[in-house]
């Protein structure tokens, strides 16, 4: 009896793993993900999802869990752990995927599918193919082929910066000319919003840039350095000073509903906020007008992007028709068309992209997606974002969790760096 009743359990756990299939043949997968509910890359991600099930009606159908972000990487890791992992991921836990995943080649090798599919491969940036590509030749993920330097938003009717953009201004000087006016800073989620500001005061530091460039490999552990203690003092006074009253404890919707009420005058942020600015879609009140808006570098004339990381994956204990889906959608996000969509919803280039003559007349056509992504110039700093450089529970969670300690005044910028570099130290740990 004992052993009829492992083969049972064996046998529904095998069909556990097994793709869901509807009554007509159709292949059904359900992906968690981020990109749902109020988070801004929910906007262009889900109808994608539904472009893909319309064309492969009858043959494949997506379904979306909806996750939060800061809890999406911890969430693919535990199902991970759990053999329960989606048929497709989008990067996850950098340095669970570093020390299990790739040495114990618990990925579908996606070199055959690059090979198979060359108006994918030549659409690829090289060094973000390298750094997906193992010591063996075996493709790890396949990234959007699009950068996306990321700056922030102003609105031009509350604050008058003199005739300058903030490229031309520090942030001292810049925080000068905003007077009573507040930024749109969060502490909760992943603090996504303050750490853009973070990383660009990092960055404008001696030795900054450097650091954060030399470290979206190899993980930063020890924050107790000149250009991130400095970094921590200047982001402090200017948390105490010019922050929205809801930076504590807000979430993304909270700081981008700060600035869309004329309750915050500053955002940073990525492209894919320009499209709440296009016109009213019942996220405005108390007056704002999406007309004000400009798009710029953040001061110091810095601006976000990294290519170093990971994309979209598929499991290695996918089912063959699981992975004839998952590759299915990884093409599908490639084509050209789906790619001009997702530059002019999100902004951002594809530098192998040979884009089409619509596509040109629309870009310049959106005007403050076109400000936007045109305000990094010869001189800009382009560099990755703290968040990209510091284990994945630092920049999800600790980061945004100390950060109300900082603003009381709690924590030094010295403790504030020590305890992160703790918390670094303890993902080392696990």
């Amino acid at each position: 009896m004992k052993k009829v009743l492992a083969l049972v359990l064996a046998a529904m756990m095998l069909l556990g793993m097994m793709p869901f299939a509807l009554a007509d043949g159709v292949v059904s997968v359900t992906i968690p993900h981020y990109k749902t509910g109020e988070n801004v890359g929910a906007i262009f991600f889900l109808p994608q999802v539904e472009r893909f099930n319309a064309l492969y009606e009858g043959k494949y159908h997506i379904e979306i869990e909806e996750l939060t972000q800061d809890m999406y990487a911890d969430k693919i890791q535990q199902l991970g752990q759990q053999r329960k992992l989606p048929v497709l991921v989008e990067g996850g836990n950098t340095e669970w995927i570093k020390n299990v995943v790739i040495p114990n080649n618990l990925f579908t090798d996606l070199a055959p599918f690059l090979a198979e599919h060359k108006e994918v491969a030549d659409l690829l940036i090289e060094s973000n193919l390298a750094y997906n590509t193992t010591e063996d030749g075996k493709v790890f993920s396949v990234a959007l082929p699009v950068i996306r330097p990321m700056g922030m938003y102003y609105n031009g009717e509350m604050i008058d910066l003199g005739g300058k953009t903030p490229a031309e201004m520090s942030w001292d000087e810049f925080t000068e000319a905003l007077g009573d006016n507040k930024i749109a800073f969060m502490t909760g989620e992943n603090a996504w919003t303050t750490t853009l500001a973070f990383s660009s005061m990092i960055a404008v530091e001696e030795g900054g840039a450097e650091l954060l460039r030399s470290h979206t490999i190899d993980k930063l552990y020890d924050f107790n350095q000149p250009a991130i203690l400095n970094a921590v003092a200047k982001l402090q006074k200017i948390l105490q000073n010019y922050a929205s009253s809801n930076t504590v404890g807000a979430v993304y919707a909270d700081a981008a509903n700060a600035f869309m009420s004329k309750n915050a005058a500053v955002i940073a942020n990525g492209s894919w906020m320009v499209g709440d600015f296009a016109e009213d879609g019942g996220k405005w009140s108390n007056g704002f007008d999406g007309s004000t808006v400009h798009g710029a570098v953040l001061p110091g004339n810095v601006a976000l992007a990294n290519t170093d990381g990971f994309g979209w994956w598929i499991p290695a204990n996918a089912s063959d028709a699981e992975k004839e889906l998952g590759m299915a959608f990884i093409a599908f996000m490639n084509t050209p068309a789906e790619l001009e969509a997702y530059m002019l919803a999100e902004g951002g280039v594809a530098p192998n992209l040979k884009v089409s003559d619509e596509y040109t007349e629309k870009a310049k056509a959106s005007g403050l997606m076109y400000e936007y992504v045109n305000a990094v110039n010869a001189d800009t700093i382009i560099c990755p974002s703290f968040g990209d450089c510091v284990p994945s529970s630092v920049g999800d969670q600790e980061f945004g969790k100390l950060l109300p300690q900082l603003i009381d005044g709690t924590l030094t910028p010295e403790a504030f760096c020590a305890e992160l570099t703790a918390a670094a130290e303890e993902t080392r740990l696990n």
